[in-house]
């Protein structure tokens, strides 16, 4: 559709599969895409059945509708069709992996279809990039890599309204974490550049407090001064959390009233906090120890006291009846949006835990056990607490080391 009315007859528009780092998978991409290719062409150019030709139109129109949504002005199909007879001969998938000897691709102009293993990891900006595959995942994501692998869209306005991602929702949810952390940090900073303080947390097994040279700048995270947070994964089972929610009715039994604000120590606030576990999810801010181990850091910046407001519902204190996510990790929040407005304005320096007593019913997705759900939002001061996503340290050294050269060599599947 670009090509077609693109004045620039060299322009390249480039279409990626970015999906694994496995050679045998790029392989078998290559074969099908290839294959997939030359039957449209085939189709398109009555080189094949009529029923194939019908075949091939109904799912360009299906296509042309899609891109209709975004995209205004688009030629007639009729048209479009004409000019992929011409383009589809000349399409050649290309794969980008270590046994390519060129660390970029080469482009022809018009359709490019590139396949990419590690070679697309870092620093390459695909040219004309409209649509993406992306479905390379890893067991621990780092924020400079998602950065880099950002880096292969670039920023191309006159082909937005074309442009097309493909991931997997878990996938897509990740990214959007590590997205909304950048974010917050940017935003944190332009708010008073040069004044701002950094406080930076280590959590690991050990949670041991970081030291520059231990520090994985590969896996960096932020408690946003603000922010409201909640566990992606909370543990709701009868068996899981019926002694937990024992503990809490006696630890929270005097403090009465949904809109109540009572000011308790840290150490009170960390105390409840451990009665109401949870499962980590990889990408998002929350883990139960982090979350511990940056209230114990607010008490050495001389924040001794927090703020406690517990939520058991307006109709006779009984529970609330939330509904149960069924799919991990939660996409949406515990708490109203009204619940978090007054406390984040009027407390503004420090920490606000606002606890949730919920009636647990079967008929709400949970397990006929009341529990207990946490919101903290974070002091909106001058500085900002960041943590390293991995579970164990590594030299700085090491990892820099690493990153020099490209490097195939332990991600390659001969099978």
């Amino acid at each position: 559709m670009k090509s077609a009315t693109d004045k620039d007859k060299d322009a390249k528009y480039s279409f990626l599969a970015h999906i694994d780092h496995k050679r045998i998978t790029h392989s078998t991409l290559e074969k099908v895409i290839g294959s997939f290719v030359v039957e449209l062409d085939k189709a398109l150019r009555s080189k094949s059945s009529v029923t194939k030709r019908e075949d091939a139109l109904k799912w360009l129109s299906k296509a042309h509708a899609e891109l209709s949504k975004t995209a205004s002005n688009l030629p007639p199909l009729n048209d479009l069709v004409v000019e992929l007879e011409y383009e589809l001969r000349n399409t050649i998938p290309k794969v980008i992996d270590a046994t390519n000897p060129d660390k970029e691709p080469k482009y022809s102009p018009g359709i490019n279809i590139l396949i990419g293993g590690n070679r697309l990891g870092r620093g390459v900006t695909i040219e004309g990039l409209m649509i993406t595959y992306y479905g390379r995942d890893a067991k621990q994501k780092t924020m400079d890599t998602v950065h880099q692998h950002a880096r292969m869209f670039g920023y191309r306005q006159e082909l937005l309204d074309v442009t097309r991602l493909f991931l997997p929702k878990h996938i897509l949810e990740d990214f959007r974490a590590i997205h909304e952390s950048d974010e917050g940090m940017r935003e944190v900073i332009d708010e008073d550049t040069g004044k701002i303080k950094l406080t930076p947390v280590w959590v690991g097994r050990q949670l041991r407090p970081t030291r520059a040279n231990v520090l994985n700048p590969a896996a960096i995270g932020v408690f946003t001064p603000g922010s409201s947070i909640y566990p992606r994964d909370p543990l709701w089972k009868s068996s899981e959390v019926k002694k937990h929610t024992e503990a809490l009715d006696k630890l929270l039994s005097t403090f009465n009233g949904d809109d109540e604000y009572h000011e308790v120590d840290i150490d009170s606030l960390i105390e409840i906090i451990s009665e109401m576990p949870s499962r980590s999810c990889s990408g998002y801010v929350w883990e139960d120890e982090r979350v511990k181990q940056a209230l114990q850091s607010m008490k050495k910046q001389k924040i001794h006291k927090g703020i406690l407001n517990v939520r058991r519902g307006k109709r006779g204190g009984d529970g609330l009846g939330l509904k149960n996510q069924t799919t991990r990790p939660w996409r949406d929040g515990f708490a109203q949006s009204q619940w978090l407005s007054k406390p984040r304005q009027k407390y503004t320096d420090v920490p606000v835990l606002v606890v949730m007593y919920e009636k647990g019913e079967k008929q709400d997705y949970w397990d006929d056990q009341p529990l207990y759900l946490p919101t903290l939002i974070l002091p909106k001061n001058k500085f900002v607490f960041m943590f390293n996503y991995s579970e164990e340290s590594e030299e700085v050294e090491e990892q820099q080391e690493d990153e020099l050269e490209w490097d195939d060599s332990e991600k390659i599947d001969e099978n």
